[in-house]
């Protein structure tokens, strides 16, 4: 076997670990949706379940990247590119983190609070685009086994989701404040729309991450 034969496989493992790491987030971020869903239908156990498969898809990523890890380590100095792997592998990480902290919030609020100050359609709007920005990461990351060049194409549309939360969630952080009430349910609820632009934001960065990776491939 040549060395660059060698090489050639082992990037594609790799960067196969790596497309399977993204797609379980996409997976995550999903049950975030159904979450709510029962939670609007006050079905408060199927929630409960919802937050067991958040943390059962966050403890698989965590396994694909310490498969990742492994995998870089045995290779030694044969990709040169590696350090960017490691950051795309740990950005994706850091994404089913906040999968799971959003489950988990909504499990402990109260589904009228949302009623209440009429954001149902709000939060779901949010958590829909979510879903996008997401998945729009992880054609981001599959696209470096097909075509790296179209990396930054598709980055871009992953920068314009992400832009479209933030707005809509500076919009409703300057208008729910003046009305909620000093409640555990009304900080669970900002606390879950901040969480929610923070998870649009960590898939910018490992959108930005990958774009650098594909830059070496």
């Amino acid at each position: 076997m040549y060395e660059g034969e060698a090489e050639l496989r082992a990037k594609r493992k790799t960067l196969s670990l790596l497309t399977d790491e993204a797609r379980k987030v996409v997976e995550g971020v999903r049950v975030v949706l159904n979450a709510y869903d029962e939670l609007l239908n006050g079905n408060q156990d199927n929630v409960k379940n919802y937050i067991e498969e958040a943390k059962r898809i966050e403890d698989e990523v965590e396994r694909y990247r310490r498969s990742l890890v492994k995998e870089l380590m045995s290779m030694g100095n044969m990709i040169i590119n590696r350090e960017d792997v490691l950051r795309s592998a740990f950005s994706i990480e850091d994404i089913v983190d906040y999968v799971y902290s959003i489950t988990f919030r909504l499990g402990q609020v109260d589904s009228n609070i949302f009623k209440k100050y009429n954001v149902e359609k709000d939060i779901e709007e949010l958590i829909l685009m979510s879903i996008d920005v997401v998945q729009k990461m992880s054609d981001v990351v599959r696209m470096l086994t097909i075509n790296p060049q179209k990396v930054p194409e598709i980055a871009l549309e992953v920068e314009n989701i992400e832009k479209q939360i933030d707005e809509k969630y500076r919009t409703l952080s300057m208008r729910l404040p003046p009305l909620i009430s000093n409640s555990t349910g009304a900080f669970l609820l900002l606390d879950i729309l901040d969480r929610i632009e923070a998870l649009s934001d960590a898939c910018l960065k490992a959108t930005d991450a990958v774009t650098i990776l594909a830059l070496g491939i």
